[in-house]
């Protein structure tokens, strides 16, 4: 590929995630995107073959990186048979996401923004690159916090993580709107506190006994 083109698609990768993070994948056309990133349909159809596939790639761009990250941790937190704790896996869950915005040269308001739309703005389901990951880390995850929780069930253990899941998308993309919406009552902690306190408020629902084996 030349450098003219690879040119070409950076801009339009980088126009689309700074428009997505900010307005969601349905609200930003195709012309939004040439508009911003100084090209025509014909170079993102070139490049990507349609608009949801451009999104797909940028899901892909980001997603995989944090999941070979988390894959990464959790190994290295249970090399050699050792059961990490409920706190550590959460940690190597949700640290990955910590990581990569500090790669980013957007904004870090921003950066999560676009990590939030990527985690649960599928538009009808994932892309089918990010499948096999995504079922990798679902299974590595939850074989390691049956290890560390032994009286939970794997159908309760898969359901936390799903919550857990939720609590870190919801945090990424509105994680300014509560701060907005109490006039700053919550205060403006910095992206590593709010990791924290997203660990200890999932840590405390993992341990709960509610629905645990006897």
């Amino acid at each position: 590929m030349s450098k003219v083109s690879k040119s070409t698609k950076s801009r339009i990768l980088e126009a689309t995630e700074c428009l997505v993070a900010e307005h969601g994948f349905e609200a930003v056309s195709l012309r939004d995107i040439t508009s911003n990133a100084a090209v025509n349909v014909a170079a993102v159809n070139y490049h990507f073959g349609s608009k949801e596939k451009l999104f797909e790639a940028i899901q892909c761009r980001y997603i995989e990186p944090i999941n070979e990250e988390r894959l990464r941790i959790i190994a290295e937190l249970t090399a050699e048979g050792r059961v990490a704790n409920v706190r550590e896996i959460l940690e190597a869950f949700m640290r990955p996401f910590l990581t990569v915005v500090k790669r980013s040269e957007m904004s870090e308001k921003l950066f999560f923004k676009l990590m939030g739309r990527c985690v649960i703005d599928h538009q009808g389901g994932l892309p089918e690159d990010m499948i096999p990951g995504i079922k990798k880390v679902a299974e590595t995850f939850t074989s390691a916090l049956l290890a560390a929780a032994p009286n939970l069930t794997t159908e309760l253990t898969l359901w936390r993580l799903h919550f857990t899941f939720g609590v870190m998308a919801q945090t990424l993309l509105h994680g300014d709107l509560l701060h907005s919406l109490t006039d700053g009552a919550c205060g403006d902690p910095d992206a590593e506190a709010q990791f924290q306190e997203m660990i200890d408020f999932c840590q405390a629902g993992f341990l709960t006994q509610k629905g645990a084996k006897e």
